[in-house]
């Protein structure tokens, strides 16, 4: 019996989730009444606006809105998901064939592998990168064909380096700009060089833009199916996790190429019932005044920015500058691997961090600084390291 109440081999081969073993950690440290600077996971601190709030308030309270959901979304919803791309990237999309409701990107990224996905299918998956890829990619029967993103490429694919083997038989490539962890963006150029890769190869590209509308520069903010000959082969999932600071909501949303969100629908109608109706409506509105409130948002993460670099300039660290996201790519002292500094810093100075190796073994040497706390905390940084720590380099 006993051998009966094991999980399945995918869930038993799976390495441990990062996250969650730093979380362990953390209540352990705390127990002991150690007070810590939490610069882990990227999980805002700022609060969900209250024009959410409010909008969720209303639409929440209507009977209409308490029945099962449109597996797809609402109407209201994907209309407004079709105003926001061709206002804020100019990528014009059908609302009823090439835009659909996610809970979560998370969720849609995961449940894309399982619907594209046979056996013996090849993925190719940036390393490092966000652990899902090549977690769903083993999970449907796949093989991850890891890309290395190098600091000296600016931390984007070579793609002259996968084999013709592995590019006859790739199904999908993931990629993820403005990047996690890295916080590295990706010219057109760059962009269009995979696009056309992709086309060539007859392989579907899956963008991950779930960071897409922070980037300290507008001109950065890109949608891949703005490229030609994207939409022919590529699909796109965005978050309202982290543009409206909405972590716990658990909604997204997917468009692009309408063959590639009919086959994702069709897995989702399988294993879920759709996103609560009021979440979507309340975001959909919330999309009619995301320029301002996005202006502020970016204004408060560039100023926590600017302040950690200095701290950790100061403290001896180095970094990679990015020009994306909330966070800060940080090397490591020399002779010392992401897991042994992250754990010093952690049980030294009660600093939260990420090891590199979480996001894939090309994230060795690095740890991940998240710009998730307010500015009193990141001041507090620099005591915490000077006295502490002490110099890095010891």
């Amino acid at each position: 019996m006993a051998n009966k109440l094991k999980p399945a081999r995918r869930v038993e081969t799976l390495p441990p989730y990062i996250f969650k073993e730093i979380d362990d950690r953390k209540r352990a440290l705390t127990a002991t009444g150690t007070k810590l600077l939490n610069f882990g996971i990227g999980d805002p601190d700022l609060p969900t606006p209250d024009f959410i709030i409010n909008a969720m308030d209303r639409e929440m309270r209507k009977t209409t809105n308490q029945k099962y959901p449109a597996y797809d979304g609402c109407i209201s919803f994907r209309k407004a998901i079709a105003a926001y791309m061709k206002t804020r990237f100019g990528v014009s999309l059908d609302f009823d064939s090439e835009i659909m409701a996610l809970i979560g990107s998370k969720e849609g990224l995961a449940h894309f592998s399982w619907a594209f996905i046979d056996e013996g299918d090849v993925t190719l998956v940036p390393d490092p990168g966000y652990p899902v890829y090549g977690n769903t990619t083993c999970f449907s029967g796949g093989e991850p064909f890891l890309m290395p993103l190098l600091e000296k490429n600016n931390f984007l694919p070579d793609l002259s380096k996968i084999p013709d083997g592995i590019a006859k038989r790739a199904k999908i490539l993931f990629l993820n700009y403005p990047n996690n962890p890295t916080g590295a963006i990706a010219e057109k150029e760059s962009l269009q060089a995979i696009v056309d890769w992709a086309r060539k190869h007859e392989v579907i590209i899956v963008y991950d833009a779930a960071y897409a509308e922070l980037t300290f520069d507008a001109e950065d903010r890109l949608s891949i199916l703005a490229l030609p000959g994207a939409r022919d082969i590529a699909i796109e999932f965005h978050s309202f996790s982290k543009i409206f600071n909405m972590t716990g909501w658990r909604i997204g949303f997917a468009v692009g190429n309408k063959s590639l969100i009919s086959g994702l629908l069709k897995m989702k109608t399988n294993v879920d019932s759709g996103v609560f109706e009021a979440v979507q409506l309340a975001c959909a509105q919330g999309l009619e005044q995301i320029g301002p409130f996005l202006e502020k948002q970016i204004a408060t993460y560039r100023d926590r920015l600017n302040e950690m670099k200095n701290i950790l300039t100061h403290a001896g660290f180095s970094f990679y500058q990015p020009r994306g996201t909330f966070y800060l790519w940080t090397k490591c002292p020399p002779k010392m691997t992401s897991a042994e500094w992250t754990l010093k810093l952690l049980e030294k100075g009660g600093i939260v961090t990420t090891p590199g190796t979480g996001f894939g073994k090309y994230g060795e040497g690095y740890v991940r600084f998240a710009l998730t706390q307010p500015q009193e905390t990141i001041y507090e940084l620099e005591s915490r390291l000077k006295n502490q720590l002490g110099n890095i380099h010891d």
